[in-house]
């Protein structure tokens, strides 16, 4: 069994489904504290008139567990999200479809961040026919320690053989910590073919909002699960 490991990014990029759909199960990490430098946690890079921008929640800088951060009680930062995305993206061949379901999924009320991400990311998947049993680590109720050693424990809980991990991690998982498990570490081979973006050059880790406005459900599917 294939297990990947992953925060529950907003609006993550196509990649982010790729681990999903390349794995028998995908466990949500929640337990973990959110980091200082939170890049794509809490924000997702869009591009707008040819120019990338990122799409950001205010949920301020607290370095808390993601699973205790709380979604902000102003609502106005959903409006002014759907403004600019509808701006961003009016010109595109799928705007009228996607736009309902973005809307749909700016205005979904929730008390924690990680409910409002999980359930984008769960629409996502119907819509792009990924069905990766899904699991979130706050709901095991146990302590499975830190960085390595988490995965692995996490690893551990749903019987994992293999754990599939982003390139990025290469250079600080121990793999000896798993190899100890009988887990074997595979890394995600992921490069996204370019499609017809609103812009000069193909510009690559964009939200899968980009590829779903300018191709759509259909074109987005076969490019996440390189068919």
């Amino acid at each position: 069994m294939i297990v990947s490991i992953h925060q529950p990014n907003f609006f993550p990029w196509m990649g982010f489904f790729n681990k999903i759909n390349s794995s028998d199960a995908f466990i949500f990490l929640t337990e973990s504290r959110r980091s200082k430098n939170d890049k794509y946690l809490t924000r997702s890079l869009i591009l707008n008139n040819s120019s990338q921008s990122y799409l950001s929640i205010p949920l301020g800088a607290k370095q808390i567990k993601i699973c205790d951060l709380l979604m902000p009680k102003d609502r106005q930062w959903r409006i002014d999200m759907l403004n600019v995305i509808n701006a961003a993206y009016s010109n595109c061949d799928f705007y009228d479809e996607i736009l309902v379901d973005i809307e749909k999924l700016l205005m979904f009320d929730c008390e924690f961040f990680y409910e409002f991400s999980i359930n984008i990311i769960y629409f996502f998947m119907k819509n792009l026919n990924i069905h990766t049993n899904c699991f979130l680590d706050k709901n095991f109720n146990k302590d499975f320690g830190e960085a390595s050693m988490r995965l692995v424990n996490l690893c551990n809980e749903v019987n994992a053989e293999k754990y599939l991990s982003g390139i990025g991690a290469k250079s600080y998982i121990d793999e000896d910590i798993f190899i100890k498990d009988k887990i074997d570490v595979i890394y995600q081979n992921y490069s996204p073919q370019p499609y017809g973006q609103r812009s000069n050059e193909f510009i690559s880790g964009l939200s899968i909002i980009d590829v779903l406005f300018n191709c759509g459900y259909d074109a987005a599917e076969k490019l996440i699960k390189n068919k």
